[in-house]
């Protein structure tokens, strides 16, 4: 009687703790989503723009997150070189429609700033500098894969002003994008940290 009252013992206490043990990790597990808010990318479109791009998203609650974004523009636009480089920057704010942050659709105002130099194109001297701005909307959805990986897919409309230190000068011979209305697209993927 009394084995069979210690082996009951044990095998409650052997349950017992395979489902402390389940809890700890589940806990464990519930803490590490928690610490998880950063997400690196890249911008595989960038490019074909003449840019390199690098963004990071941090989550803020469930619904939201802000990205920044840092740009180095080299001047090459649709194999067309404007000898012009600049970098710039952009602050974005995520609201996600349906899906917790950070996958799902969303919608995400943003504004740009930024600064190019060094043009040697007729329409500015080569110790000009000119600034930009900018503000726009995208919509666009993110999947995360494996609980690492992130694809994002988005675009939107932006309009852009350029401000140049040399009032004269004009903006005939700039490229499309950088005064007036645009279409920004992206296509990054990241990692999530």
């Amino acid at each position: 009687m009394k084995l069979r009252l210690l082996n009951i013992i044990l095998f409650l206490n052997i349950i017992y703790l395979q489902n402390a043990s389940g809890q700890i990790k589940s806990e464990r597990i519930r803490i590490e989503e928690i610490d998880r808010k950063n997400i690196i990318k890249i911008n595989l479109l960038s490019p074909f723009m003449g840019t390199i791009s690098l963004q990071h998203e941090r989550i803020l609650t469930k619904e939201t997150s802000i990205q920044n974004g840092l740009y180095y523009f080299s001047g090459l636009v649709f194999n067309q070189q404007f000898s012009i480089n600049g970098i710039c920057y952009t602050s974005e704010y995520r609201y996600y429609l349906k899906d917790e942050a950070p996958k799902g659709i969303y919608i995400q105002p943003y504004f740009r700033v930024a600064r190019f130099w060094n043009s040697d194109n007729k329409f500015v001297s080569k110790s000009s500098n000119f600034y930009g701005g900018a503000i726009g909307l995208v919509i666009g959805k993110q999947w995360i894969f494996y609980d690492k990986f992130c694809l994002d897919i988005y675009a939107g409309p932006l309009y852009t002003k350029i401000f140049f230190d040399d009032k004269k000068l004009n903006t005939r011979n700039l490229p499309p994008m950088f005064d007036g209305y645009w279409l920004r697209a992206g296509l990054t993927v990241g990692y999530y940290l």
